[in-house]
């Protein structure tokens, strides 16, 4: 077993079952936190997709700041990078054609400057004036061309509902991982072959790690973890519950399976009854931990 703290500044796990919004999970659900091992790993995701052992370890997670979110409406354009692909083209067009036809009206010129003109010469001038002349038609078509893309307006803005989490941190257990040794070597050293995102690649993540000094299986009924015994909480007040419902394990095809609902929250649950779980022991003390 081996621990680790997450956190970010901001962090984002979007809930696939959202479709015109952007919603996240209040945590990173299982299939993330083994995302971000395979990251460490440096493992290419069809690799520990296709690994039927790779999500056989257990998962814990303990708030170290209560869950915090943010809600807004950002605004998207339509295409905005095609237009203005467009744009940049036309306006290139434009540029080369002026220093083809400054080229031509430089070479007419020397040869009519010339005072010893002869037939040869004049058959040269004839055949520049030629090109001039259709230069000049074809940049008068490719500046109308760049006016009509420089009046045309964007698409109209395409708002979509996004969530964010605020400053989220984690304190997390691994139980059983296929990979432990190779990945405790690296989280010591504070390495990762990819970088971490806090769900999203515009969210940097950092960890460090936390070593479990012992740990033994107990039955509990107070929990510093979340907990997939949401029906035996004892709900207190003055406790914030945060419940989330998520896969477990993803596949090859990247199909989400075995989904499991749990409930977090800010303080330690008290349960009902006990629920069957590990008593970790670290240097920053002793928690109460439920795996799935």
């Amino acid at each position: 077993m081996f621990g680790f703290n997450l956190w970010a500044r901001f962090g984002v796990f979007r809930d696939p079952m959202t479709i015109t919004q952007n919603m996240t999970f209040s945590i990173p659900p299982k299939t993330t936190i083994g995302g971000m091992l395979a990251a460490i790993l440096g493992m290419d995701y069809q690799d520990y997709f296709n690994d039927p052992d790779f999500f056989n370890f257990g998962y814990s997670l303990i708030l170290q700041r209560p869950v915090r979110k943010k809600s807004f409406v950002q605004n998207y354009i339509e295409d905005y990078t095609k237009k203005s692909a467009l744009r940049l083209d036309a306006m290139l067009k434009v540029r080369d054609q002026i220093q083809v036809l400054a080229l031509l009206d430089n070479q007419n010129n020397a040869l009519k400057s010339n005072e010893s003109m002869n037939e040869k010469d004049l058959k040269k001038i004839i055949s520049i004036e030629k090109k001039i002349e259709g230069t000049r038609s074809k940049l008068e078509k490719t500046m109308d061309d760049l006016k009509e893309k420089s009046g045309a307006r964007y698409p109209k803005s395409k708002p979509i509902f996004r969530e964010l989490l605020i400053d989220p941190s984690f304190l997390i257990f691994i139980h059983g991982f296929k990979y432990e040794n190779e990945i405790v070597a690296l989280m010591k050293n504070h390495e990762s072959v990819y970088p971490l995102y806090m769900g999203n690649s515009e969210f940097a993540a950092s960890y460090r790690f936390v070593k479990c000094s012992s740990w033994a299986a107990n039955s509990m009924t107070q929990l510093d973890s979340f907990t997939g015994s949401s029906d035996k909480i004892a709900f207190e007040s003055g406790k914030k519950y945060t419940s989330v419902y998520a896969a477990t394990q993803t596949t090859g095809n990247r199909a989400y399976r075995n989904f499991r609902h749990v409930v977090v929250c800010d303080k330690k649950i008290t349960l009902s009854s006990p629920v069957d779980g590990f008593g970790v022991k670290t240097e920053a003390g002793e928690y109460a931990c439920e795996f799935i």
